[in-house]
């Protein structure tokens, strides 16, 4: 049975720790390349899971044309202005 997916941020601490071995020197050669590796592998897991959420954010902040919008719109007032029901694209 497979191990269940380690959550993003106990893949960064993992992260984190090989960081901190491999910054102290005090491990061997070997167990230094194997560290790097790991961490390399860590890397990659984490920026494909940034790249994921990013896309998911996008997708929630695109209006009913398919526009992005990164900012609240206000109102003349100042106010932010109110979302109608034909605005949301589902």
């Amino acid at each position: 049975m497979a191990a269940a997916r380690k959550t993003f941020e106990e893949e960064l601490k993992e992260l984190e720790t090989l960081v901190a071995q491999l910054d102290s020197g005090q491990l061997s050669l070997e167990d230094s390349l194997k560290a790097f590796e790991r961490g390399v592998s860590l890397m990659r897991s984490l920026n494909q899971r940034l790249d994921e959420a990013e896309r998911k954010v996008e997708v929630l902040m695109r209006d009913a044309q398919g526009e992005l919008h990164t900012t609240t719109q206000a109102t003349p007032g100042g106010e932010p202005a109110e979302q109608k029901d034909d605005d949301v694209p589902f």
